[in-house]
């Protein structure tokens, strides 16, 4: 089994800096569907069996041009979506913003008890995520979804080559990895940008 783990395109709430992690969430930016029709550009040659969206509007509005290129249908499934904002969502405060980073932090270091307040710990995200990869049945699959919870699971799951956690995505950016549920092999990871290039680092 092939997963292609894509991170959702540009939205408001992404511009704005808040933590939009609650459906339906935030619509693309015209930049964000700019970025939506470049993943599926990417994917062009590569061969899908099905796409996995969340429950957010902006997983589905980024896999729409993918969808139409390879006349599939996308599969909602809520447990995809982004980590839970619990009492902190839609905050732009920094000082929240960096508790929500720093708790998820922790759980890619080993530590899987901490809870954003009013949210989820890092056994339930973790829980809910492999429930829905498990249920998947493609050989290649793209999963449309956000880029904490990528993050956190596929550095979780696979690693980092570097021993580190894998670098947080930005806007539909594209990781790969291969093999099946509890047994899986780092194939791609996005590549950071150049210092002082723009990037949206919130759900």
């Amino acid at each position: 089994m092939r997963l292609y783990l894509a991170r959702h395109g540009q939205t408001t709430s992404n511009v704005a800096g808040a933590l939009d992690t609650a459906a339906p969430g935030a619509d693309l930016t015209e930049t964000g569907r700019v970025q939506a029709q470049e993943l599926s550009d990417r994917l062009t040659d590569i061969e899908l069996d099905g796409i996995l969206v969340s429950n957010l509007v902006r997983t589905h509005q980024t896999a729409e041009p993918v969808a139409k290129a390879k006349n599939l249908a996308p599969r909602e499934d809520a447990r995809i979506k982004e980590i839970a904002g619990g009492d902190w969502e839609m905050t732009t405060d920094a000082n929240y913003l960096r508790k929500y980073f720093e708790i998820a932090y922790g759980w890619m270091k080993g530590d899987l008890s901490g809870r954003v307040p009013g949210g989820e710990n890092g056994h339930e995200v973790l829980e809910r995520f492999n429930a829905a990869i498990e249920e998947s049945e493609e050989d290649s699959l793209l999963v449309v979804s956000h880029g904490m919870m990528l993050q956190v699971w596929a550095t979780i799951m696979v690693g980092d080559p570097a021993g580190d956690v894998l670098p947080h995505m930005t806007n539909c950016a594209l990781g790969a990895i291969d093999g099946q549920p509890g047994s899986w092999t780092l194939v791609d990871w996005y590549k950071p940008p150049v210092p002082g290039e723009e990037t949206s680092q919130i759900a």
